[in-house]
């Protein structure tokens, strides 16, 4: 005779398709631990939550998206405390009535075509379960052998691994490659650059960051790799080349400055 299996064995299944228990979805929850920060994957509870910074509804590519895989990704922009100012009347999640979606986030949909792209706010309050770029890297063994054999950027990231670690930063892959190893979703190709993020809150040397550079530069793949400070990011071959001035990234917007860890400069 065929047992229905119990309430807490269907949770523990449908947990286990995402590593683990997700996180409890309202106020409180909105209120523990750190805020997500750029390039995190945000698993949704209730992806309907989701508002167009371009104001509307959702597209329905996006919804179609979000229906199949409930993750996106955070970007380099201001959260939003209170009604996002172009969403006069937001819906809460309507799976959970308790939510208070007081924190918004901004964040980016990724499309099934090549650039297609949606930027818009999510509720903290309806985040699930986040990922961050450094938890990334070991998820490769979760992928079919045959597709990493087949996707370069993805094939080197143990690689990567041996040479960031000779230089003591934490690290993770984004982009394509980041997103197919958080999601499962088969998005990177065999042409697909490898991104990195490097976590520098404290001062690199130039010295350090040539031999870095070098180092992936001489991978089979092309390398596009930045430092993130505390106050944004700059691309690692920038600062390596010892320009007077640099690039750097903020939720604000680029500002050039003359040293990213303690930056001084106008906005672009």
């Amino acid at each position: 005779m065929t047992v229905a299996p119990s309430a807490r064995q269907a949770r523990r299944t449908a947990e286990e398709s995402h590593d683990g228990p997700r996180r409890r979805v309202g106020s409180l929850a909105a209120l523990d631990g750190r805020l997500p920060g750029t390039h995190d994957l945000l698993l949704m509870q209730c992806p309907s939550s989701l508002r167009p910074l371009a104001g509307g509804e959702l597209p329905d590519w996006a919804r179609a998206v979000l229906r199949a895989h409930p993750w996106v990704v955070v970007g380099r922009a201001p959260s939003v405390v209170g009604t996002p100012v172009d969403v006069p009347n937001p819906q809460r999640c309507t799976r959970d009535p308790e939510a208070a979606p007081e924190h918004w986030l901004p964040v980016t949909v990724r499309g099934p075509r090549p650039g297609q792209r949606l930027d818009a706010l999510a509720p903290w309050a309806a985040v699930a379960r986040t990922l961050r770029p450094e938890q990334l890297a070991d998820r490769q063994g979760r992928l079919a052998p045959e597709r990493v054999a087949g996707i370069p950027a993805l094939a080197l990231l143990p690689e990567v691994g041996r040479l960031v670690a000779d230089h003591r930063l934490s690290w993770g892959p984004i982009g394509a490659v980041g997103y197919e190893l958080g999601t499962g979703v088969p998005v990177a190709g065999p042409l697909s650059p490898l991104r990195l993020v490097l976590r520098a809150p404290h001062p690199v040397s130039r010295r350090d960051a040539l031999q870095l550079r070098r180092a992936l530069s001489k991978l089979p793949v092309p390398v596009q790799a930045e430092l993130e400070t505390r106050y944004g990011s700059v691309q690692l071959a920038e600062y390596a080349a010892s320009p007077v001035t640099l690039t750097l990234l903020t939720p604000h917007g680029p500002r050039e400055v003359h040293d990213p860890w303690f930056p001084r400069g106008p906005f672009v």
